[in-house]
């Protein structure tokens, strides 16, 4: 296992360059939950001390150039979690389930509806990244495996980061 922790934070601070950065943080605004993006709209509001309105009637893509100024904020961690996870299952379900089919991890268009399958162990999510990575940018492949092992925990992190920390410096 890696000894490096991929946050959300991080994920799209040294991980995503500012263009996907930002339309990562543009689909969430577009996206997310309506739920979400009240709580994120609250919590902007108050680390740039804004009022709410300001940041509601703004476009998603100017929410998203906020949002993005403030990676490095903890408070933010779970709205970046959330910007992450709707990026890959509306924008990114092509490579996600390219991932997954060669995983034979069972999904429906990228979304895992089964609790009972095998985790791959890294050497096949490297051979899957070999595989892809011509169909793939590699830094989205980096931004979706470092995204897979930070929300889904457990043996996916185990597999997933190592690898990832293999494309990071490729990426810098």
């Amino acid at each position: 296992m890696t000894n490096t922790e991929w946050t959300a934070r991080r994920i799209l601070g040294s991980l995503a360059d500012p263009e996907l950065r930002k339309t990562i943080l543009t689909s969430f605004w577009k996206q997310a939950d309506q739920t979400m993006r009240a709580v994120t709209t609250a919590q902007l509001a108050r680390a740039m001390r804004f009022r709410e309105e300001t940041i509601r009637k703004a476009t998603a893509e100017k929410k998203a150039e906020w949002l993005g100024s403030r990676v490095q904020s903890a408070e933010l961690e779970e709205a970046f979690e959330a910007a992450l996870m709707v990026f890959h299952t509306t924008k990114q379900k092509e490579m996600l389930t390219a991932f997954l089919d060669r995983w034979s991890v069972p999904h429906n268009e990228g979304s895992i509806e089964e609790n009972e399958y095998k985790v791959p162990a890294a050497a096949q999510v490297t051979e899957a990244v070999e595989a892809l990575k011509d169909q793939f940018p590699v830094r989205e492949i980096a931004v979706y495996l470092a995204s897979a092992g930070l929300l889904m925990g457990g043996e996916w992190r185990e597999a997933t980061w190592p690898v990832v920390e293999t494309y990071a410096s490729e990426l810098q």
